[in-house]
């Protein structure tokens, strides 16, 4: 009787470590993509902020359709630890406001393609957008 309830004991066990395994890796890609998303912001904030300080005449912040994605390439830390090269594209658009001339909407698109991902997975994106008033 011992024996079969030291058996359905390290059943138990066994089950257990392998839902915490799996939890592990769930962790570990989602850690991952935390790391690539935050690079991502960090990016669109850049590219707002530069917007947001050119003139209003300049050429650069005339309203335009969405540029050619610029590839940026940045150094992030992979879940073993190295360092490697991901190339995030950022691009942005901007639109002027039919009933008022003083306003400008401004969209910031970050697309990047997780390292190893499956072929024809879909690029992440990570979007921001805002408002730019004109006071004259």
């Amino acid at each position: 009787m011992t024996l079969l309830e030291v058996m359905i004991a390290l059943a138990v066990l066994a089950l257990g470590l392998l839902a915490m395994l799996a939890m592990q890796v769930s962790a570990m890609r989602s850690g991952k993509y935390g790391r690539h998303t935050t690079e991502a912001a960090q990016l669109a904030r850049d590219r707002m902020e530069l917007l947001h300080r050119l003139d209003w005449a300049d050429p650069l912040a005339l309203p335009t359709a969405w540029t050619a994605p610029a590839a940026t390439p940045v150094t992030v830390e992979s879940a073993a630890g190295d360092q490697q090269e991901m190339v995030y594209n950022v691009s942005y658009r901007i639109r002027s406001d039919a009933t008022d001339a003083n306003l400008r909407l401004l969209d910031v698109r970050v697309t990047w393609t997780e390292m190893n991902a499956p072929p024809g997975a879909p690029p992440r994106r990570y979007a921001i957008s805002t408002i730019r008033h004109d006071d004259p």
